[in-house]
């Protein structure tokens, strides 16, 4: 509601219909829409996971954190990106993962990957491509 209160119906914003998720998702880039689908990830139900379909879409053969703000990903942990490659299914879809300036990622995160067939590159670089 706009003049502040809480409406009984949506007491927090996992509660908000997909669709208005989705359209706020719209304008955020790619790692911060998977974010995004991964924090309202509360329960495991089928609504649940079309919802997370319908923010983080299902185009994703290649996820690229080189992109984000360093400063964020210096401060990703494996939580973090087990989270992410759980919402998009990244066993099944995933061929690239880039974590570039991942630096607290110790290797746990990626145990969403296991057992993949598609995957065939994960890239733990310290810095950016043409950065040194």
């Amino acid at each position: 509601r706009l003049d502040g209160d809480a409406s009984p119906d949506a007491s927090c914003l996992s509660d908000l219909p997909s669709g208005i998720l989705t359209h706020v998702a719209n304008y955020l880039d790619a790692p911060s829409r998977l974010f995004f689908a991964a924090a309202l990830t509360n329960q495991n139900t089928a609504a649940a996971d079309e919802r997370n379909t319908a923010i983080v879409g299902n185009e994703w053969t290649t996820l690229d954190f080189g992109g984000i703000e360093e400063d964020l990903a210096v401060k990703l942990i494996d939580g973090d990106i087990s989270a992410v490659l759980i919402c998009i299914d990244a066993v099944n879809r995933l061929k690239r993962l880039k974590l570039t300036n991942c630096i607290n990622i110790i290797g746990v995160g990626l145990e969403p990957l296991r057992g993949s067939t598609i995957i065939e590159q994960v890239d733990l670089s310290l810095v950016g491509d043409h950065q040194s």
